[in-house]
């Protein structure tokens, strides 16, 4: 019987892997052209209950742990780390492949938590994680197509030939649009004006680039 379970299991593990090659590109084409209608899919796929929730689409979290690990496949395949630039203390966290995506994909959540916790905030809302769930995961979808072109443009920049300059355009071109998608986001979730939306925007994308920037700092030189 227990075997059968096994079975089972890995019958359900490899659909929905194989799903995955479908629905990723699928998602992530949807957010890149309708990043609004998209934020309204997840405020409305949050309602639901059971199997058919994000039945269309992938969910906001999984999304965006796929989209790093895609970039990280890339990046194995362009370039070596250099362990030698990393400090102790990073080698010691992310000298295993799977603490790498965990940091990298926690690196990247930055924006989605601290777009919730702002929203939460702004609204006069407990945080607690029942009802920071839906603030959370509108962002998520953001984040995910922003951590993919940025991660893919860093192992661009890495490494040899033409690829460095075609990193800097795609870099420029994910932070461009991701502003663009976090000041909708921001302008539409809490009802602001124009211009306060952006200063909001531009502050959340500030933020997560500081706290990315300062953490790589201390892991390289700790």
């Amino acid at each position: 019987m227990d075997f059968l379970k096994i079975l089972k299991s890995f019958e359900d593990f490899v659909y929905e892997a194989l799903i995955w090659l479908v629905l990723l590109p699928k998602t992530l084409w949807r957010i890149v052209l309708h990043p609004r209608q998209m934020v309204a899919y997840v405020q409305t796929e949050q309602t639901r209950e059971g199997d058919d929730r994000y039945g269309d689409a992938i969910s906001p979290p999984l999304l965006l742990i796929l989209c790093v690990l895609v970039a990280h496949v890339l990046d194995l395949a362009l370039r070596k780390q250099a362990d030698q630039e990393m400090g102790s203390l990073a080698a010691a966290l992310l000298k295993s492949e799977q603490n790498l995506l965990m940091y990298r994909t926690m690196a990247f959540g930055i924006w989605s938590l601290a777009g919730a916790v702002w929203y939460m905030r702004h609204s006069r809302q407990p945080i607690h994680r029942v009802n920071l769930r839906n603030p959370f995961y509108e962002p998520c979808y953001l984040v995910a197509p922003f951590a993919l072109a940025m991660s893919i443009s860093t192992s661009f920049a890495l490494s040899g030939g033409v690829l460095p300059a075609v990193g800097v355009g795609l870099a420029g071109l994910a932070l461009l649009w991701f502003c663009v998608a976090e000041w909708q986001w921001v302008r539409e979730r809490a009802g602001l004006g124009a211009g306060h939306a952006a200063l909001v925007a531009g502050a959340l994308v500030v933020l997560g680039l500081v706290a990315n920037t300062g953490l790589g700092y201390l892991l390289r030189h700790l």
